[in-house]
């Protein structure tokens, strides 16, 4: 993952992490947060220069090692993600390509998933 300026969908310039996903490998960020917080929200979309449009992106948050929610991200969307951690001290959260079909993306393209606006309360 790295901290940079995206552009998605329509804004620019955005700082965020990303990172490039391909080949069905999909990358991880672990947030420990002792149980100490009660929202999670960020934004969560493609970044324009991706090198396909027809992948989709799937944003899925695991919450202590369970899987508790999942968001799936077409190319010139932004969705935007609100997850509740009240009593959560391991969260996960996982970015992953998936074809049309909704399987795992196995093949050359990539996309360029990107997670922006991130605030804890």
């Amino acid at each position: 993952m790295k901290e940079d300026l995206y552009n998605v969908a329509t804004t620019s310039k955005k700082k965020g992490i990303g990172a490039r996903l391909r080949d069905s490998d999909g990358i991880e960020a672990e947030l420990r947060l002792e149980n100490r917080f009660h929202k999670l929200t960020f934004n969560a979309g493609q970044d324009n220069n991706s090198a396909s449009s027809d992948l989709t992106l799937r944003v899925e948050i695991y919450k202590d090692g369970k899987s508790d929610q999942f968001v799936d991200i077409l190319f010139n969307e932004i969705k935007p993600i609100e997850v509740d951690v009240t009593n959560v001290n391991a969260l996960k959260i996982d970015l992953a390509p998936f074809n049309q079909n909704g399987n795992k993306y196995n093949g050359h393209a990539s996309l360029t998933g990107v997670m922006f606006d991130m605030r804890l309360e």
